[in-house]
C-alpha cells in the first residue's frame, strides 16, 4: 500500500513541475522551480532529468527549463481526436436517426478501440458503449475496420500480442481465419461483427480515412440480432454508412 502512495506522490510532483514550467512564457531556472514546488534541489533536478528523459521538458543552453516538444505532439493528437469527434457527430445524428440504432464512434489505441463518441439507439434493448473504454479488435466491426490498411503481419502481430478472446461460439479464433476475414473487409470497404462480440450483437463499421490515406478512425452501427442482419446491413445501413464516411474523410482532405 505505502509502495502505491508513493508513486502517486512523485506523480503529483511531476505534475506540479509541469505546471510551473507551463505557466511562464519564457525559460524557468531550476532555482525557481525548486523554490516553488517546495521540494529539496537534488529531488527536483531527479524530477526534471526523467522528464527531459521522456522529451516532457527541455533545458536550454541557459539552463532554462521549457515543456518539451512531445507535449506538442501529444496535443496535436489530442486536438486530431476532438476534431474528428465534432465533425462526426452531426453524421452519427443522421444514422441514429435513420437506423433507430446506437452508433460509435472509434479510434486506434494501443492496439484496441477506443470509444470516442457514441449515440444510443432509441429502442429500450440496445447495444451501448462507454465512451473513453476500450474492445478488442479481433471481435468487432471498428476494429476490423480500423485494421483495414494494416498489413497482414501487422495484423498477425497485434493478434499475437492481444490474444483472441473467445466471447461467443463465433468469435474467430485463429490467427489465419481472422487474415481471411480482413481480405474480405478490404474487398468490401467495411467490416461486421456477427455475433463475435456477443451473441445477441451485430455491429457494422467503415473506416474514415485522413488526408494521406491513412485510416484515423470508423463509426459503426449497431443492434440486437433480432433487429439486424447481414442482407439488411448491406442494403439499408451500408450507403448511408458510406456516405458518412466519406464525407468525412474528404473533410479531412482526404482524397
Amino acid at each position: 500500500m505505502r509502495q502505491n502512495v508513493l508513486k502517486v506522490q512523485v506523480l503529483q510532483r511531476a505534475i506540479d513541475i509541469l505546471e510551473i514550467i507551463g505557466g511562464e512564457s519564457g525559460p524557468v531556472s531550476l532555482k525557481r522551480i525548486t523554490e516553488q514546488v517546495g521540494l529539496p534541489k537534488s529531488t527536483v533536478y531527479r524530477l526534471l532529468t526523467n522528464l527531459e528523459g521522456r522529451g516532457l521538458v527541455s533545458c536550454g543552453s541557459d539552463g532554462g527549463y521549457r515543456l518539451g516538444l512531445h507535449f506538442l505532439l501529444l496535443g496535436q493528437r489530442a486536438e486530431k481526436g476532438f476534431e474528428i469527434k465534432r465533425l462526426a457527430r452531426p453524421y452519427m445524428v443522421k444514422l441514429n436517426e435513420f437506423s433507430a440504432e446506437s452508433v460509435h464512434l472509434g479510434v486506434l489505441q494501443k492496439n484496441r478501440v477506443l470509444y470516442v463518441d457514441s449515440i444510443d439507439s432509441p429502442h429500450s434493448i440496445r447495444l451501448v458503449a462507454q465512451i473513453g473504454g476500450t474492445n478488442a479488435v479481433h471481435c468487432t466491426s471498428l476494429g476490423k475496420a480500423l485494421l483495414l490498411r494494416h498489413s497482414d503481419e501487422e495484423i498477425r502481430q497485434i493478434l499475437a500480442e492481444e490474444g483472441l478472446e473467445p466471447r461467443t461460439p463465433y468469435t474467430i479464433l485463429s490467427p489465419e481465419a481472422y487474415i481471411h476475414e480482413m481480405e474480405e473487409v478490404r474487398r468490401l470497404g467495411y467490416a461486421f461483427d456477427d455475433r463475435e462480440s456477443g451473441e445477441d450483437c451485430f455491429c457494422i463499421g467503415a473506416p474514415i480515412y485522413g488526408r494521406f490515406g491513412q485510416i484515423v478512425a470508423a463509426i459503426s452501427v449497431s443492434g440486437p440480432t433480432s433487429r439486424m442482419s447481414r442482407p439488411l446491413a448491406q442494403t439499408h445501413i451500408v450507403p448511408k454508412l458510406f456516405e458518412a464516411t466519406k464525407s468525412l474523410s474528404k473533410s479531412l482532405g482526404s482524397l
